[in-house]
């Protein structure tokens, strides 16, 4: 089975997500991506 991780930092912050659910992974990245580009 897959896991799938996801880690990003900027300064001294750092997210890291981990899941066996690609699917999961997916709609996550696409919530991060959608609020990056509104803080723009």
């Amino acid at each position: 089975m897959s896991e799938y991780v996801f880690r990003m930092k900027k300064g001294d912050i750092e997210i890291e997500l981990k899941s066996d659910d690609s699917r999961f992974i997916e709609e996550q990245l696409d919530k991060w991506r959608d609020a990056l580009l509104k803080s723009e």
